[in-house]
């Protein structure tokens, strides 16, 4: 099992098989019922719910990850991955039309469950500072701090984590830069008397997530 949340070796079998599979297709077809050779629905529904299976086979798998953001970036690759091999391969002619926007559909929602899992509690910290002048009271809190502290908690929970394909890689640090880098701007700008940590300037941090997922 990956631990980073790369591609399972299984992906490239699996899918190489079913390829090699559809090289036989006439006597699949024959197998089918389907004696015109040309797929029809059931060639298409049998790529389909072997694809189906694959991806279930690995949402199991992803239940043996210690975080719940890793498990996202896991399926996440993995369905990349198999939209990889799928499209434009000999493949895609046996999927049905709707099949590729579903799993753009679906990699949009890892990312969602990811950023929700990995970096909202992380930008949450900053709530707390508000943007009105710190009471007595409010001074006993340290939001800053915490937001630092749980930063380099989820940074180095994620220092493993891979993400191979380039593109998808770059979406994902852009992703994160967008949501963390703004709101620590924001709270800097709210609150002028803060004192900030050598190398933690909204430039840098950015940096730092730019090099996330590479493993």
């Amino acid at each position: 099992m990956p631990q980073g949340g790369e591609v399972h070796p299984c992906v490239g079998f699996w899918m190489g098989y079913f390829r090699c599979m559809l090289r036989n297709r006439v006597s699949l077809y024959f197998v089918l019922g389907d004696g015109d050779g040309d797929g029809g629905e059931g060639g298409l529904s049998l790529v389909a719910e072997l694809i189906s299976c694959l991806e279930a086979v690995l949402e199991e798998k992803s239940a043996a990850l210690a975080f719940p953001g890793l498990r996202q970036v896991f399926m996440l690759n993995n369905t990349c991955a198999i939209m990889r091999r799928a499209v434009g391969s000999d493949l895609e002619p046996f999927l049905p039309p709707e099949w590729i926007r579903a799993r753009e559909e679906r990699m949009e929602r890892y990312i969602e469950r990811y950023m929700d899992a990995s970096w909202a509690p992380v930008v949450s910290r900053l709530d707390r500072g508000g943007r009105t002048k710190p009471s007595a009271i409010s001074r006993r809190w340290d939001p800053l701090g915490e937001f630092y502290s749980a930063l380099e908690n989820a940074c180095s929970a994620q220092r493993g984590w891979k993400v191979p394909d380039p593109v998808l890689r770059g979406l994902l640090q852009e992703t994160v830069v967008e949501s963390v880098v703004p709101a620590y701007r924001q709270y800097l700008e709210d609150h002028p008397e803060v004192q900030v940590a050598v190398g933690r300037t909204a430039e840098e941090l950015e940096q730092q997530l730019s090099d996330l997922f590479e493993g």
